[in-house]
């Protein structure tokens, strides 16, 4: 007898007072934009399915991790988290919290410079956390400091920029051998390149300022990842010694992958975040390294790449990654939504963001798309109901990003992702084969790809990209992608 999904206010459970919504099967908190995602990976319920529990999570006021603020003492326990026996630090103004008695341990000496010892220097306390993963932040029953409210542990301090930067410059130095050339990439990239990855309204400033940097440091294929990047961003900003720069772009990105394809075989939750960083760099390095005099892919397909595992690729590696990286990683995708490049992962949420929002009546472009099939046959049966299928996504990106709802979340990842992502591999097959109806598709997506184009890794390349769909369309579909032409070249 099949068992039926419960109900999207028995699996859910809201804490006003935290403001916060609780899985009752799992017992722990939900992201705000990863609902639809642990619906999916972890609950195993069909995208047709998953709308009424969006809709139920959508009417409340959800914070995010870093916003949560911890019960106090007289609303612990809270319903429906797990109460764990723990530890926590008596020192003066730490309050450090863990459930491990070796984490307690080591937490003395590495924090306050001596050997401590139980109940002396910590005790015994019940503890809960809302998150897991890399937000996990304990609170406990315990009023410390005098009465005042307990609070969440473990949040760096925020120094300022620059400190940040001379720190973990340093850091990466030291850790990674630099010569001298490779030491001035890397303050480039502190200096400039990392506030040039994103969209001007991303706000993601502080992940590629502080978070990518502790990652690379432990982990070498994200290190190279960067220096690879930031070589050709100075390449850009130094058009007469780019060459040098190229080259030494080229080294890096030469080291990094196959660590990176290594790390991607064995994801675990301490290599996780530092592969959903690494697999943003892939598509600035392929963009910015991409010239006019270069062999252009059609953006989607490009030639087969042997070195990326067993079967050579059609799909460029960026995108390899973008359709694919979530089931490579759904082991650890705890791991990754709750930890602190969740930002970058919010691009395999875009299905299903799309899917709440766009209502059959809202589709631009899809009446043009579908009249352009031909009446004569010509375009097999197959052909066909892909391209349909293609062209309703291509609409609904299309609403997606006129949607005021979700202005807020653009990035680069998303507008890179927002159509590949979600075609079939048949249309993949089909854009491979040059066949008119994925050409034509390909034009009008450039549409959406013009949005990047203040971005210098991506300066040009939406009219590149269409000029080259054009060269491969025959000449009597033209005039079907002239309002394209229109709206990317001029």
């Amino acid at each position: 007898m099949e068992v039926s999904a419960p109900s999207p206010s028995d699996l859910f459970h809201y804490s006003a007072a935290h403001e916060v919504l609780i899985c009752t099967s799992c017992h722990y908190a939900i992201q705000p934009d990863a609902i639809a995602r642990h619906l999916k990976e972890i609950h195993h319920i069909l995208r047709s399915a998953r709308k009424p529990y969006v809709a139920y999570a959508g009417q409340w006021k959800l914070r995010s991790a870093e916003d949560v603020v911890p019960p106090r003492p007289d609303q612990f326990p809270v319903p429906w988290l797990p109460v764990e026996q723990g530890w926590i630090c008596l020192a003066s103004e730490c309050n450090y919290m863990c459930v491990s008695t070796k984490r307690m341990q080591n937490h003395w000496p590495a924090s306050h410079g001596r050997k401590g010892s139980l109940n002396h220097d910590w005790m015994p306390t019940p503890l809960q956390t809302f998150f897991r993963g890399n937000m996990l932040r304990y609170f406990t029953n315990l009023c410390m400091d005098g009465g005042a409210k307990p609070k969440l542990l473990g949040k760096p301090h925020e120094s300022s920029d620059t400190q940040d930067r001379t720190a973990a410059m340093n850091s990466l130095q030291l850790r990674h051998h630099l010569d001298p050339i490779d030491t001035r990439i890397l303050k480039h990239y502190f200096d400039r390149t990392y506030q040039t990855f994103m969209l001007h309204d991303d706000a993601m400033a502080p992940i590629w300022l502080r978070v990518v940097p502790g990652l690379a440091h432990d982990h070498s294929f994200l290190f190279h990842g960067i220096l690879a990047c930031t070589a050709l961003h100075m390449a850009y900003l130094n058009p007469e010694t780019s060459r040098s720069y190229v080259v030494r772009a080229m080294g890096h990105q030469e080291t990094a992958i196959p660590l990176f394809r290594y790390a991607l075989d064995h994801p675990t939750s301490q290599n996780c975040n530092a592969l959903v960083a690494f697999g943003f760099l892939l598509a600035v390095y392929a963009f910015a390294a991409d010239t006019e005099n270069s062999n252009n892919p059609l953006f989607m397909v490009g030639p087969p790449d042997p070195s990326w595992g067993e079967q050579p690729l059609v799909l460029p590696q960026w995108l390899h990654f973008l359709r694919s990286g979530c089931c490579m990683l759904c082991d650890v995708w705890d791991s990754v939504e709750t930890g602190p490049v969740r930002e970058l992962a919010y691009a395999w949420e875009v299905e299903d963001q799309v899917a709440g929002l766009v209502g059959d009546d809202k589709k631009p472009y899809l009446d043009y798309f579908l009249a352009l099939i031909p009446p004569d046959a010509s375009w097999s049966a197959e052909s066909t109901a892909i391209y349909t299928e293609a062209a309703a996504m291509l609409a609904e990106s299309f609403a997606y990003m006129s949607s005021q709802q979700i202005v807020m979340k653009f990035s680069t990842w998303n507008i890179l992702g927002l159509w590949p992502m979600r075609v079939e591999d048949s249309f993949v097959d089909l854009l491979a084969e040059r066949h008119p109806a994925a050409l034509i598709l390909l034009a009008y997506y450039c549409v959406i790809l013009k949005q990047l184009e203040g971005l210098w890794y991506f300066h040009g390349r939406s009219a590149r990209l269409l000029t080259s769909v054009v060269r491969a369309l025959d000449e009597r579909w033209h005039g079907c992608v002239q309002e394209a032409l229109d709206q990317v070249l001029t």
